[in-house]
């Protein structure tokens, strides 16, 4: 695990849209660090992935086959959203 995770930004980006959500395709929210609140972001998905964020932040390999460096979430609604989650690398200036 990254010494730093605690400081690791995470974006999360809606990529799915199943049913009627407030939450639009391609809107992004960043969470500042793995357990920071993110303002705009539903509780349906922002405690559901909280353990994913986490996991995200400390660079620990997703499930998905295609790119082990996201996590793909649903949010707790059988016809809500599916969402992306990423690690954001700060640049070193």
């Amino acid at each position: 695990m990254s010494e730093k995770m605690w400081s690791t930004k995470v974006k999360a980006t809606c990529v799915e849209k199943l049913g009627k959500c407030h939450h639009e395709l391609g809107e992004s929210h960043v969470f500042e660090t793995p357990l920071s609140y993110v303002e705009g972001l539903c509780l349906g998905i922002q405690d559901p992935a909280r353990i994913w964020v986490t996991h995200c932040a400390a660079g620990l390999p997703s499930w998905e086959g295609d790119n082990p460096d996201v996590y793909r979430i649903h949010c707790i609604s059988k016809k809500g959203t599916v969402w992306e989650f990423e690690r954001v690398e700060e640049k070193d200036d």
